[in-house]
């Protein structure tokens, strides 16, 4: 998988475990919520960045929307591609959890490209037995 550009709904670790990513890439959406990424993390948490990204020199209101377990927890809105380029989201993402990011074109007047892209830092857990205090 090594120096290949992975895009799509799912989250990819390095080979080191260490870090996690996801890139929707380009995807076109309107006045439907549309799936940007959806994933499910492993038994570690995850210390996220979510870039919301627009591809379209537009200025219609873009709306994100970052779900863990189906509880909308975070939502961002990008007025247009010449304001805020990018908006990032700063999240903990618990373990064992089901995770949704999706778009939606807020002023329906057409279709607009937009992503969004994950990387983040994996935590583990301390250790709970055998502990020398």
């Amino acid at each position: 998988m090594s120096g290949q550009t992975v895009t799509g709904e799912t989250l990819q670790f390095t080979d080191d475990n260490k870090y996690a990513y996801a890139y929707s890439g380009k995807i076109a959406v309107n006045d439907t919520e549309t799936t940007l990424l959806e994933f499910e993390t492993n038994s570690s948490y995850i210390v996220a960045n979510i870039q919301l990204e627009y591809f379209d020199a537009a200025s219609d209101n873009m709306k994100y929307l970052v779900k863990i377990n189906n509880v909308e927890v975070c939502v961002g809105i990008i007025t247009g591609r010449t304001e805020n380029w990018y908006n990032d989201l700063q999240i903990i993402l618990p373990p064992n959890a089901r995770i949704l990011v999706t778009g939606i074109n807020n002023n329906a007047t057409g279709t607009r490209s937009i992503g969004a892209t994950l990387t983040g830092k994996i935590g583990m857990a301390p250790r709970v037995g055998n502990l020398v205090e």
